[in-house]
Formats: structure tokens, C-alpha cells, sequence
């Protein structure tokens, strides 16, 4: 059975996210910004996939409806490292000569 996700890849960042800096290591402000992006379900099947591979936890909405019961998984680096999706998510791959 495959799961189908309603991803709208032209959906714009909001300001918050849209100015997301990673070289602030504040947990808070990477949390909040996870929260974020827990809304958009490419994102969420990017954390479920880290988590499931890492964790042997499988990620479902039941058991993980929001973003604060990963958050309880998740070390601080991993949120951070996550985030970083707003950054790549608009990088295309280069072309390995």
C-alpha cells in the first residue's frame, strides 16, 4: 500500500522561515522553526523517514499528530540539521562531470 502526499512545492515561506539562519544554535528557535515546517507534508515525510531510519520508530499521525512529540525524540543537532531542508529544498543538484 503507498502513502500519496499533497505536497505544493510552490507553496512561499512565510518571512520566518524564509529568513531561517542556521547558524543560530538557540534550541528555542530551532524547535520553532521545525514547528514550521511541520506543516508542510514534504517535510513531515522528511523527518518521518530520518526518524524511522534512525530510530526504528515508525512515525504516524496518532502517535506523532505534532511536532512537539518528534521534538521529544530528536536531539537538539538532529532539529537543526532537519531544518536545514529550507535551505536545500530550493538548491538543485549539480551535474557531477
Amino acid at each position: 500500500m503507498g502513502l500519496l502526499l499533497k505536497a505544493d512545492f510552490k507553496t512561499k515561506l512565510n518571512s520566518k522561515l524564509s529568513k531561517f539562519n542556521p547558524k543560530n544554535t538557540k534550541e528555542q528557535y530551532h524547535s520553532d522553526i521545525f514547528a514550521e515546517l511541520f506543516a508542510f507534508p514534504q517535510f513531515k515525510a522528511h523527518v518521518a523517514a530520518y526518524v524511522e531510519r534512525n530510530y526504528c520508530v515508525v512515525v504516524n499521525d496518532e502517535d506523532h499528530p505534532d511536532p512537539e512529540s518528534l521534538l521529544d525524540i530528536l536531539k537538539p543537532q538532529e532539529v537543526r540539521t532537519l531544518n536545514q531542508w529550507i535551505l536545500n529544498r530550493h538548491n538543485k543538484p549539480s551535474v557531477v562531470k
